[in-house]
């Protein structure tokens, strides 16, 4: 197919793998990144935040952009993981091109979490697209009650070429190790999770940091700035036990974490649910808690018994390999609903 990926060209961006994927698997891939929410002037910038969508100008010339270019490249696909940028009128225009692209979105995001960025007539756009995707499972039902019946849940992946076990000959850590690591961005509501661990035998890395309120305490554990895929891959790979932790205000049930933790052979040990322990079997191949004692018990415990926290990490690396979890995986199982569309 001839597809046409809205979204990030960074290679920090996980979206980026879709991209690739596609690629790898034999589609001719045209890619663009419309920057929605970039701004020139620092008064555009609050205008974005305080509104919460992009502005005016951008919608208008990315939708200018995306229909010359499936007129003048022939786009059999359009692949829109740039956040549901299109407005209303330009999905119909491009539905009545005499050779209409299907149109696929798809976001990684919780969009009816308080903070996401998004155009303000997003809820109306869903039910034009030919299918539309979400790793976040509690919004299927949601999405379909706005009238896109083709909604379809499809989880978080790994990048099997990036998420893996890194010898300490590629590591760029100079031979440090850790016992307990955590990456992710800082919010109020992780402070409990890792007070319970304890700051002497925990490291952390992301964005925000500095917020913590005991940031100064602790700053020789804290790495305030986030840590993307490769260099991601090397903490993990040189850490005893990764805590895999959900965002409380995404409604998150599982993260990419949780399939690039253990892809890097790593134990992880995250908070117990249905939908984690649908990928993985508890104690065999991943380790779960409800409780702040039972979170603190399980990383003294598995930090004492080596044998026991690499039996289940291995066997945790070797579900995510056979489990199809990978981009490739994703963008089959993408590309095998858009005939029910038709």
């Amino acid at each position: 197919m001839r597809i046409l990926y809205l979204g990030s060209l960074s290679p920090n961006a996980c979206s980026s793998f879709y991209a690739n994927a596609a690629e790898a698997l034999g589609h001719e891939v045209f890619r663009w990144d419309p920057g929605m929410f970039a701004s020139e002037h620092v008064w555009e910038s609050f205008l974005i935040r305080w509104n919460h969508h992009p502005l005016k100008k951008k919608i208008d010339a990315c939708s200018e952009f995306v229909l010359r270019k499936c007129q003048e490249l022939n786009i059999e696909l359009v692949l829109n993981l740039a956040e549901n940028f299109l407005s209303s009128d330009l999905l119909q225009e491009l539905r009545s091109l005499p050779c209409p692209p299907k149109l696929i979105y798809h976001s990684h995001d919780n969009n009816f979490s308080d903070g996401i960025l998004k155009p303000s007539d997003f809820f109306d756009t869903l039910s034009l697209y030919d299918c539309v995707f979400t790793t976040k499972s509690q919004n299927l039902q949601r999405y379909k009650m706005l009238g896109q019946p083709l909604s379809f849940y499809i989880p978080s992946a790994f990048e099997p070429q990036v998420h893996r076990p890194l010898s300490a000959n590629e590591s760029k850590l100079g031979g440090k190790s850790f016992q307990v690591t955590f990456v992710g961005t800082y919010d109020r509501s992780r402070d409990k999770f890792l007070n319970a661990v304890g700051w002497e035998q925990l490291y952390v890395w992301g964005d925000r940091w500095t917020k913590y309120r005991n940031y100064r305490k602790y700053r020789d554990h804290i790495v305030p700035h986030a840590i993307y895929h490769p260099d991601f891959a090397d903490v993990i790979s040189h850490s005893e036990i990764a805590l895999g932790l959900l965002r409380e205000e995404a409604e998150d049930r599982h993260t990419q974490r949780t399939f690039e933790i253990p892809a890097c052979g790593t134990l992880q040990i995250a908070p117990r649910n249905e939908e984690i322990l649908s990928y993985f079997d508890e104690d065999k191949e991943i380790v779960c808690f409800d409780s702040l004692d039972e979170l603190k018990d399980k990383v003294t415990y598995y930090k004492a018994h080596l044998g026991e926290r690499k039996k289940i990490a291995a066997k945790g690396f070797d579900r995510v390999q056979r489990g199809n979890h990978t981009y490739q995986d994703r963008i089959k199982m993408m590309l095998s609903k858009i005939h029910l569309a038709d």
